[in-house]
């Protein structure tokens, strides 16, 4: 992990002098019911960090060697696609079937190697036709459209085989970027998908951020407490974040509770993780547990 602390300090260096001052948030409650399902596709991002989940061999369960993903295994799930070092952003996850649950949920592997990093430091934007006027982080776009293909056959394939499941997207870091993007995508071609993402960076401008947050399907960005890497590459760049925030006040290692997730609004949001001054690495690799445990 140490390249990762490496970078993401030098990173923090950059951008600390601009980051916003605390507000105060807005609060609003979040129901058990979320705070479950938050915790549960956390699960799914957590298992993408697992290297028995991305190598390609379909029709496996998705088990966790770290024990953070139990909720995922007792549910059964079972990939129909596993993928690694896909293209120039090496990007790596898996898509499974959720029987249990009846679902259909791609996962995208977080940060791990250099070909992730060198995706995570371009911090140029390029324009997106998804939308008018859209620019997204080009190192992220590129990972998304070297998977996509393979992605998108295999959910037409499980949409068809089984008409009523629900389609989730996830990841946590670069993964929760790439899962952003997947989603908006996917629901541009007339799939209803839900995204779930943690410690998730800027993805674009206030254009693509303001069209995922319109798009249907639900957006729910989660962030833990003094997280890092949401705060990055930043507004003053001209990035926006997909709106709301689901902002974790707990410290890392503390267990979760409905009281511990605020909510905030706005692509330009100035409250939760944003109001916090500096960041650590700490809090981006804890979201209800260590999310990236596997790759320790």
């Amino acid at each position: 992990m140490s390249l990762l602390r490496i970078l993401i300090a030098y990173a923090f260096i950059l951008f600390t002098a601009v980051q916003a001052l605390p507000v105060a948030l807005d609060k609003r409650a979040i129901s058990q019911e979320l705070l479950d399902q938050l915790s549960f596709f956390e699960q799914y991002s957590a298992a993408a960090y697992c290297p028995a989940n991305n190598i390609p061999d379909s029709s496996t369960a998705i088990t966790c060697s770290a024990g953070n993903c139990p909720l995922v295994q007792s549910a059964g799930a079972q990939s129909i696609l596993e993928f690694e070092n896909v293209g120039s952003g090496d990007t790596q996850g898996f898509v499974a079937l959720d029987h249990t649950n009846q679902l259909i949920v791609v996962s995208f592997r977080g940060s791990v190697s250099i070909q992730n990093w060198i995706s995570n430091l371009d911090l140029g934007m390029k324009t997106w036709s998804i939308c008018s006027g859209c620019q997204a982080h080009s190192g992220f776009l590129d990972s998304w459209n070297s998977a996509k293909a393979i992605v998108q056959g295999a959910i037409d394939g499980a949409k068809t085989a089984n008409p009523s499941y629900n389609i989730v997207a996830t990841g946590h870091s670069l993964g929760a970027a790439v899962a952003t993007l997947a989603a908006a995508d996917l629901r541009n071609s007339g799939y209803n998908i839900a995204l779930y993402t943690y410690g998730s960076p800027m993805v674009g401008n206030t254009p693509l951020a303001n069209f995922i947050t319109a798009q249907a399907g639900g957006n729910f960005r989660v962030t833990h407490a003094n997280d890092i890497v949401p705060k990055l590459p930043g507004y003053p760049l001209g990035y926006a974040h997909v709106s709301p925030e689901y902002w974790i006040t707990s410290p890392a290692l503390a267990s979760v509770t409905a009281n511990d997730v605020q909510v905030s609004s706005g692509v330009i949001d100035l409250q939760g993780n944003q109001g916090q001054l500096g960041g650590t690495v700490t809090d981006h690799l804890w979201y209800f547990n260590g999310i990236s445990n596997c790759d320790v």
